[in-house]
């Protein structure tokens, strides 16, 4: 009497799935970081595939940057708010691993930092499209002058930078064409000039934090909401 033998089937039911497919499973998983843990440490395939699907990241420890960056290389929204100690030598470890792919930046909890780590940061993160330097009570002109270089700026954070003056708000609006969003609280040394030049350059500008500065001409203000109502009738 012949009996017959069940064959098993090994093959993974994930294989017969594209990687586009397997994105859209993982992008109902981010509200829950542990689940996208579990996910990767499945197997070697999903860890693969995990590293390739995340778009945000929050380090935690500034010294293990690099290796960070390199199990996660498309990185598009970088936040060091929880890394207080970050050097220039950290942001070009920044601007080598996510070079184009990079579009945000937050380092407002951050210091050490100088306009050369900034210049390199901007020169080959050239799609960045969001800058934080909030609480950078160090940085300065030549900081200023560094962020100038990202064409592509749309929002740019200055809150409490108290060193930088109309010189470096200057160097911003003529370089930074583009920018929708600059907020300057508590940047004390920024005049009428530096208020002007934005008005006259950044003609896409929409919010403009002047909290706390010394008194704006009316003048001034006045062409900012000028450029704001021809805005919102345009739209």
């Amino acid at each position: 009497m012949r009996t017959n033998k069940k064959t098993t089937c090994n093959c993974n039911p994930f294989d017969f799935l594209t990687e586009e497919i397997i994105f859209t499973i993982l992008d109902y998983l981010n509200d829950d970081p542990f689940a996208k843990k579990s996910f990767s440490l499945t197997c070697k395939a999903f860890y693969s595939i995990e590293s390739h699907h995340r778009k945000t990241l929050k380090p935690l420890r500034a010294e293990l940057l690099l290796r960070t960056l390199h199990r996660y290389p498309h990185i598009e929204h970088l936040d060091l708010t929880v890394c207080p100690r970050i050097e220039d030598r950290m942001l070009n470890v920044v601007s080598l691993a996510c070079k184009d792919a990079l579009c945000s930046i937050n380092l407002s909890r951050s210091r050490f930092f100088t306009n050369i780590g900034l210049s390199s940061l901007v020169s080959s993160c050239f799609n960045l499209v969001e800058i934080d330097l909030s609480n950078g009570v160090e940085l300065n002109d030549l900081a200023a002058a560094a962020i100038a270089e990202a064409k592509n700026l749309e929002k740019l954070w200055l809150a409490r930078c108290k060193l930088i003056t109309d010189l470096g708000i200057g160097c911003v609006a003529v370089g930074c064409r583009k920018l929708r969003l600059i907020c300057l609280k508590w940047c004390l040394k920024i005049s009428d000039l530096g208020v002007q030049l934005l008005a006259l350059k950044c003609k896409e500008i929409r919010s403009l934090d002047l909290s706390y500065l010394q008194v704006i001409h009316v003048f001034y203000l006045s062409i900012l909401v000028s450029v704001l109502c021809l805005f919102s009738k345009k739209h």
